[in-house]
């Protein structure tokens, strides 16, 4: 299994994050499952695993889980719609990050989305364990690819050694905060 070990900053600093993927038939076109995020936390017995099923970072990063109660945060559901909106259509810089990778459309896996719609998508061919990440502006197909998995893509994002130029300036805030539900 793949794993990326590091410490987060901010709230809970002992919270690590490791990258897991599973077997999963009724993914859309693939023979894996997918957990963008998971890991340890320290409680009052030792360390205990848990998973960072869907959510948000900071009111904006939203990560999927699989069968997640709310179908927009579903990895399957979304990752059949990204297949169907984009059939067909012109990739703009997206192409250029598939041919680098010899990779097309079909190996497009959604994992995330930000509140501008920006989407975060593994290229899911070869070894689970080097698909990159790929993050796709919204509107008009900008791209910015990582070799990284999704939790080391992540904890970029959220250390700010991952500036995306799309996303706004203010992204991540001083103290990283994830909630199942910010609006609850």
């Amino acid at each position: 299994m793949p794993t990326v070990r590091k410490k987060a900053v901010g709230g809970d600093s002992d919270l690590q994050w490791l990258g897991q993927t599973y077997g999963l038939p009724n993914l859309p076109g693939s023979t894996s499952r997918y957990v963008p995020l998971s890991g340890r936390r320290p409680d009052l017995e030792g360390e205990r695993d848990v998973s960072i099923g869907a959510g948000c970072f900071d009111e904006f990063l939203w990560i999927f889980a699989d069968d997640a109660r709310n179908s927009n945060l579903d990895i399957a559901e979304q990752t059949q719609q990204l297949r169907s909106i984009f059939h067909n259509k012109p990739l703009n810089q997206l192409s250029d990050v598939l041919n680098e990778y010899k990779s097309g459309l079909q190996d497009l896996v959604q994992w995330g989305v930000t509140d501008n719609a920006d989407l975060l998508v593994w290229i899911a061919a070869g070894d689970p364990e080097s698909w990159p990440t790929v993050i796709i502006q919204a509107g008009q197909l900008g791209a910015v690819a990582s070799p990284r998995s999704s939790t080391a893509t992540v904890l970029q994002l959220l250390t700010g050694s991952l500036r995306v130029p799309f996303f706004p300036s203010d992204f991540p805030n001083e103290r990283p905060e994830f909630s199942a539900n910010p609006y609850a």
